[in-house]
C-alpha cells in the first residue's frame, strides 16, 4: 500500500511540473501573441519595402549579409532597399530616407552605437521595425529604447575565437612556437563583437599559457585594415611564428603584409567567420581554421523574421531579443580533426566541423554570382509565409545541414548565463576589461590582470 502511495505522490508531482510548465508557455505565447498584434504595421501577404543599411561592403561578411537580404526579400515577394552609411549623420538620414520611402523594417549592420538611441525613437514615431546585427552593448540592450528595436544577431565571438584558437595553439605547440601575432578587431565598429573576441582569446589562452601574444593592432574588420595592422606589427618586431586575426577580411590582410615581407606563417593562421578568400587559402594549406556562423544564413533569415514582427505573426519576448547564430569550424581535412583531439577541444559541447570544400563550392562561391543564389529558402523560416502559401516551416531556411548548422539560439536562455540581466551584466563587463588586449603578453601577465575580474564576468568556455 506504501509503494502504491508513493507511486501516486510521485505521478502527481510530476503531473504537476509538467502542467505548471505547460501553463507558463501559454502564458508566454499569449504575451507575445498580444504584443505581436500591438506592433504589426501591416498584413500578411502584403508586399512592402525592407530596408539594409550596411556599415561597408569591403568585408565578405558584409558583403554576403547584404546579398542574402536582398535575395529573402525576393523570396518572400517584398521589396528591397540597401545602402551604405560611413558617418553618423548618415546612419540617421539613410534610415529617415528609407521611412519615407515606405519601409516597415530595416536591418542595420554592424550600425554606429552612438546614434542607435536616435535611429530608435525615429522608428518608434514611425512604427517601423529595426534588427540589428552587433548592434548592442553593456549600457544598451534590444528592448531598451522602446518597442521597434527588439531584435539583435550577433555570435556569440568567444565561442566563435575560443574554439579554431585552441586548434592553432595546440599546432604550434606541437611544433615548437610560442610567438602569436594577435590582431584585434575594432574600437569603434561592432565593439560588441571585439570584446566578445578578446574573452575567447584569454579563454584559449588559459589552456596554452606557455603562448605569447603579441602586436594587439586593430584592424578594422578589412582587408585595408588587416594590412596596415600588419605593417605596425611588423615595425614592433618581425619574428613572430602564429597569427591569430579578429576575422577573416582583416586576417587575409594582415597575411597579405606578412607574406610581403617574408613571413610566411599561414600555416599557423587562424580566424573566424569563414569566408570565401580563406576557404580557399584552407585548402591551399596557407591557413589551418576559421569558425563560422553561416553568414547567408545568419543574414537572410533576418527578413522572415521582420516580416513577421510586421504583419504580428511574432514578436520577441524579453530572452529572446539577443540571438546568436551557431558555430562550425573549417579546416583542412584530416588536420582539423586531429588537431580537435589533441587540443581536447573535440570533446567541447560547441565544436562541430563542416566540410570546407563542400561549402565554398555549394554556398560561399555565390558572393561571386550574378546574381548570387544561395542556397536556402527564406519562405520557410516564416511563420506567417508558411501559412500562407501552405508551407511547412523549417527555422534552417531550407539549408543542407552537412554543409553547417544553419541554426541560432538565444544566449538568455542558456544555462550559463539564465536570464537576459546576466547577460547584460556580463557584457558590461566585457567592455570595460576587454575592449582592448594590450595590457598582456604573457599569460603571467594576463593571470595578474584578471585578479580585478568580478564574478560577473563569465569565463568558462562553455555555451549551453
Amino acid at each position: 500500500m506504501k509503494k502504491v502511495l508513493l507511486w501516486l505522490l510521485i505521478i502527481s508531482m510530476v503531473a504537476m511540473f509538467v502542467l505548471t510548465g505547460f501553463t507558463e508557455v501559454i502564458a508566454q505565447e499569449k504575451e507575445r501573441n498580444e504584443l505581436a498584434q500591438k506592433y504589426k504595421n501591416a498584413e500578411p501577404g502584403e508586399k512592402f519595402l525592407i530596408g539594409h543599411i550596411t556599415f561597408h561592403l569591403s568585408q565578405e561578411y558584409a558583403m554576403m549579409v547584404y546579398q542574402a537580404d536582398e535575395q529573402a526579400c525576393k523570396q518572400l515577394g517584398l521589396e528591397f532597399v540597401g545602402a551604405l552609411a560611413s558617418s553618423d549623420e548618415e546612419w540617421i538620414t539613410t534610415t529617415e530616407s528609407m521611412i519615407a520611402a515606405g519601409a516597415k523594417a530595416i536591418i542595420l549592420n554592424c550600425p554606429s552605437v552612438a546614434v542607435m538611441p536616435e535611429l530608435a525613437r525615429i522608428c518608434n514615431e514611425n512604427n517601423v521595425f529595426l534588427l540589428t546585427h552587433f548592434g548592442y552593448t553593456g549600457e544598451m540592450f534590444p528592448g531598451d529604447l522602446g518597442p521597434r528595436w527588439v531584435v539583435d544577431n550577433t555570435p556569440l565571438s568567444d565561442e566563435q575565437t575560443y574554439l579554431p584558437l585552441m586548434l592553432l595553439f595546440e599546432k604550434m605547440k606541437q611544433n615548437g612556437k610560442t610567438k602569436v601575432l594577435i590582431h584585434q578587431a575594432s574600437k569603434v565598429a561592432a565593439t560588441v563583437s571585439t570584446v566578445y573576441i578578446n574573452l575567447g582569446v584569454f579563454q584559449a589562452w588559459k589552456e596554452y599559457p606557455e603562448m605569447q601574444l603579441l602586436g594587439h593592432q586593430y584592424g578594422e574588420w578589412n582587408y585595408e585594415g588587416g594590412r596596415k595592422a600588419a605593417e605596425a606589427s611588423l615595425a614592433m618586431r618581425t619574428d613572430y611564428e602564429g597569427f591569430w586575426g579578429a576575422n577573416d577580411s582583416q586576417t587575409m590582410g594582415g597575411l597579405r603584409a606578412l607574406e610581403d615581407r617574408g613571413l610566411m606563417i599561414g600555416p599557423y593562421t587562424a580566424s573566424r567567420d569563414m569566408e570565401l578568400t580563406t576557404a580557399q587559402a584552407i585548402l591551399d594549406k596557407n591557413f589551418i581554421v576559421s569558425a563560422g556562423f553561416a553568414v547567408p544564413y545568419f543574414g537572410g533569415r533576418m527578413v522572415p523574421m521582420a516580416y513577421d514582427m510586421c504583419v504580428g505573426a511574432w514578436y520577441p519576448l524579453p530572452d529572446e531579443m539577443i540571438q546568436a547564430g551557431r558555430i562550425d569550424c573549417y579546416g583542412y581535412p584530416g588536420e582539423i580533426e586531429q588537431l580537435a583531439k589533441d587540443s581536447g577541444v573535440i570533446n567541447n559541447p560547441s565544436f562541430k566541423i563542416g566540410p570546407t570544400e563542400e561549402n565554398m563550392n555549394k554556398i560561399l562561391k555565390q558572393m561571386k554570382a550574378t546574381p548570387p543564389e544561395y542556397p536556402f529558402d527564406f519562405r520557410l523560416a516564416s511563420i506567417s509565409k508558411c501559412k500562407e502559401l501552405g508551407l511547412t516551416f523549417d527555422k534552417h531556411a531550407g539549408g543542407d545541414l552537412t554543409l553547417g548548422q544553419n541554426d541560432y539560439y538565444f544566449p538568455a536562455m542558456t544555462k550559463k548565463f539564465g536570464s537576459i540581466d546576466a547577460l547584460r551584466k556580463h557584457v558590461t563587463v566585457l567592455f570595460k576589461y576587454f575592449l582592448d588586449t594590450s595590457w598582456a603578453d604573457t599569460w603571467a601577465e594576463a593571470e595578474a590582470y584578471a585578479k580585478q575580474f568580478p564574478p560577473e564576468l563569465k569565463l568558462e568556455p562553455n555555451w549551453e
